[in-house]
């Protein structure tokens, strides 16, 4: 029986051209679902500008164990080391904005490594968006614990004032360097810089009585104090410290009002992270910081939970900055 209506080259054409506007429009409601996806939906990486072992990396995996109890999502630590922490963070910088990466920001990554480094390509204004602070940790002004060595703050100052002496640090430009520079620049004494290849070797040349003093972390210097192998002669810190109870404040001490120096850690997004995504990041830290085996685990390495949402840790960081800046640039501080 004959066709009625017989088919032609243009009604094929007419219908594949139906049936892929369909597609399309399926594949179209498709993406969009994906698009709203309930953030995250995937793993989290947390790039930790320093080797495994360092206190930052202790501090990374201590939120990262943390942190799926709230967002219902494993976060996995990446140590990118190198150039003093500048290498991962630029990685972190260059990430996609989508809150899937995440880096840890220090005192040192975030305000001091600019300044003292020209080749740095990343600007943490304009690169990074905050999302929460983490942990801060405070100093302590340490020499031997021999009869010879100065047994308070005043008199290490005055025998510094007199002859000179020498400190000992974790490298050119580390924070316990920087720290200890803040020190004698405001004490307007000299004093010889003697860089370590990390904090173990330079306190054990304090002890030894090879280098006068350090200015360094109580992870580092507690339980040598403990021992009775260093002696404590101040802490860094606006108040004195549970641990150390008996150690005044450098504040405490001569013209030393308002002397604090410390050292913090805090995560970072790429710039252009969705203000949501921020939001989720950042509550679910604080909720990961609030917990009591998060708070006992970073009482262990002797910091302080600093527990600051995006918006709040964004001013901490810009009320730093010019403290950093301008010390580094009054003491002419530079890497060789």
């Amino acid at each position: 029986m004959p066709k009625l209506f017989p088919s032609s080259p243009a009604l094929h054409c007419t219908r594949r051209a139906g049936l892929a506007f369909i597609a399309a429009l399926g594949a179209a409601a498709v993406t969009g679902v994906q698009a709203q996806e309930p953030f995250p939906s995937k793993p989290i990486k947390l790039i930790v500008p320093f080797s495994t072992g360092t206190g930052s990396d202790a501090i990374a995996r201590i939120i990262a164990n943390a942190l799926p109890a709230s967002l219902g999502q494993n976060v996995v630590v990446d140590n990118r080391g190198g150039a003093g922490g500048i290498t991962g963070t630029e990685q972190g910088a260059r990430s996609a904005p989508d809150g899937y990466t995440l880096t840890i920001g220090t005192t040192s990554t975030l305000l001091t490594n600019p300044v003292l480094n020209p080749q740095v390509k990343y600007n943490v204004e304009k690169d990074f968006a905050p999302v929460a602070g983490l942990g801060r940790a405070y100093f302590v002004v340490v020499t031997a614990n021999t009869p010879d060595a100065p047994k308070t703050l005043k008199e290490l100052l005055e025998r510094l004032k007199a002859k000179g002496g020498s400190f000992g640090s974790a490298g050119v430009g580390t924070i316990t360097h920087l720290a200890a520079e803040a020190l004698i620049l405001r004490a307007r004494v000299p004093a010889t810089h003697v860089p370590y290849k990390g904090s173990g070797a330079a306190l054990a040349d304090v002890i030894a009585g090879h280098t006068l003093f350090a200015t360094d972390t109580m992870a580092a210097t507690l339980p040598l104090i403990r021992s009775g192998r260093l002696r404590a002669l101040a802490v860094t810190a606006p108040e004195r410290l549970q641990a150390l109870a008996d150690v005044p404040t450098v504040a405490d001490t001569g013209d030393f009002k308002g002397f604090v120096v410390d050292a913090w850690w805090g995560l970072m997004a790429p710039a252009g992270t969705p203000e949501p995504v921020l939001r989720k990041l950042g509550d679910a830290t604080l909720a990961a910081l609030a917990a009591p085996e998060t708070r006992s685990r970073l009482a262990a390495l002797e910091l302080e939970p600093l527990p600051l949402g995006s918006q709040k840790f964004g001013a901490f960081i810009r009320e730093q900055t010019p403290f950093w800046v301008n010390f580094i640039k009054q003491a002419n501080i530079k890497l060789d």
